[in-house]
């Protein structure tokens, strides 16, 4: 047998790596305590980051979640759906893990808080 080490998903001998995390799988079952050591994990405290309002705050809040993603920071919008449905009345909040927020929150102010250059060719 063989476990992700980061989300604790037994795989079958011959498996090399977490379909899901995507990292390499360590040999063996996991430690008794990776159950009890994941479940204080499962659930991070969540911070928010911003809040997008108006009629653009679908499109920002998508483009916002591009950006934390492509830096490996997941995010979650309670409330996008609710927004697409009534664009410009509900607005959009962005919450990330406690400890990616400082990161988070620069990665968004350097985006949508910078005023943008223009280039002439």
């Amino acid at each position: 047998m063989a476990y992700c080490p980061q989300c604790g998903v037994e795989y079958r001998e011959g498996t090399v790596q977490c379909i899901d995390c995507r990292i390499p799988l360590k040999p063996g079952l996991p430690p008794e305590d990776f159950k009890e050591r994941r479940k204080e994990d499962a659930h991070p405290q969540l911070m928010r980051i911003r809040v997008f309002t108006g009629p653009t705050a679908v499109m920002e809040a998508d483009l916002a979640r591009n950006l934390l993603e492509a830096e490996g920071i997941p995010c979650v919008m309670p409330g996008e759906y609710t927004a697409e449905m009534l664009p410009g009345v509900e607005p959009i909040q962005v919450f990330v893990r406690e400890n990616d927020a400082e990161q988070a929150s620069a990665i968004l102010q350097a985006y949508f808080d910078t005023p943008q250059t223009e280039t002439s060719d």
